[in-house]
């Protein structure tokens, strides 16, 4: 099938181990020698559009990607943060702890008042101040778990310190507030009560080549289970905490359009996503959506499910999805263009014959 803009951008949202759906429409996009001109992507999907920008060739840049992909092992992903473990214990041995001396029952009434109260309180402060004075929680700013295998991996496989030369790439991070506040504001805006502030738009090209790194691993640091991150001063956390309602920070189609990209490959990692296309009225976009949800056994299991026949069963999805969305849209694209096209045809006729003198020669008979 024909491409009618051979300069296209693809963004590439977040969503865990959800993300090989990713590598599925990138393969069905170089199946056709659709190569695209820059990338922006949150969270996982930063990961993934890092890989295919700084690759020598798409092609190759979707080999490799899914070969990491498929060497991937839960245990490196969900590796512990090992002092994590130590006040898991320490929390642990305070519940028992109780039963000698009541007075540390005061521990473990704050966890069943954070529980019971982060439902229905709407003050954003009084929840942080109640997590941040629990001095178990408040130690979840270093991150629940170890990002040192993403860390390798990245420093291994990608050339992160030339990214001057490649394809243009934009990730999303959101200025952390702290870790109580962004959890609290991305709990708040699902549950409908408000929306997050915007996320920032990092693009990888300009960002000084020490703090590259540390800027991909924003983008994938999930409030309390990675560590935020800290570029040119500013700490940052998972893009997809901002502009939670609509989807704004997850899926980053804003710096490309911003960037004068006019027409753009959408992909969503949910079939419930609330991205809304008709918000960038000057352009072309073309989503990828799964038809089948990629989430049969709950959101949050989704997000940590990288066993390898899951891999697959995902990559092949996204290439199905990819055909099937991209094709229907090209050809409603070719049809509404043909409709323009016809109807441009239509007007040139109609001026064509007033402009041929015939009305005049009629006029001299009379």
């Amino acid at each position: 099938m024909h491409l009618d803009f051979p300069v296209f951008g693809l963004v590439f949202s977040g969503g865990g181990a959800r993300g090989a759906y990713e590598i599925g429409v990138a393969q069905y996009l170089a199946s056709q020698n659709w190569v695209p001109s820059a990338y922006a992507g949150a969270s996982i999907g930063a990961l993934n559009a890092v890989f295919l920008a700084g690759a020598p060739s798409f092609q190759e840049g979707v080999h490799r990607l899914e070969e990491v992909w498929r060497t991937l092992k839960i245990q490196d992903i969900v590796k512990m943060n090992h002092q994590m473990v130590v006040l898991g214990l320490v929390h642990a041995a305070v519940k028992r702890g109780i039963v000698l001396h009541p007075g540390l029952a005061v521990y473990d009434e704050a966890f069943n008042l954070l529980a019971s109260k982060i439902k229905v309180m709407k003050d954003v402060k009084n929840i942080s101040q109640l997590i941040t004075e629990h001095p178990l929680l408040s130690k979840l700013q270093q991150g629940l778990l170890d990002n040192q295998f993403l860390r390798r991996l990245l420093e291994e496989q990608l050339g992160i310190h030339d990214m001057e030369n490649a394809s243009p790439i934009w990730v999303s991070a959101y200025p952390s507030k702290g870790m109580t506040r962004d959890i609290v504001d991305y709990l708040l805006a699902g549950s409908g009560i408000r929306d997050t502030n915007e996320s920032h738009y990092l693009q990888l090209n300009e960002i000084r080549k020490e703090e590259r790194l540390s800027a991909i691993l924003a983008s994938a640091a999930i409030p309390g289970v990675y560590s935020r991150q800290t570029v040119n001063g500013q700490p940052y956390v998972d893009g997809g905490v901002g502009g939670a309602v609509h989807s704004r920070g997850n899926t980053p189609l804003t710096p490309l359009v911003l960037a004068g990209y006019t027409h753009c490959v959408v992909v969503n990692l949910s079939d419930g996503s609330m991205f809304n296309r008709h918000e960038f009225k000057n352009t072309t976009i073309i989503e990828v959506r799964p038809e089948q949800t990629l989430h049969r056994n709950g959101l949050l299991p989704s997000l940590f499910d990288f066993r390898p026949e899951r891999i697959q069963s995902l990559i092949s999805q996204g290439y199905a999805d990819a055909k099937r969305c991209i094709g229907e849209s090209l050809t409603a694209l070719s049809l509404v263009r043909g409709g323009r096209a016809a109807a441009q045809l239509k007007e040139d006729r109609l001026l064509e014959l007033k402009n041929d003198g015939f009305d005049d020669a009629m006029k001299l008979l009379d």
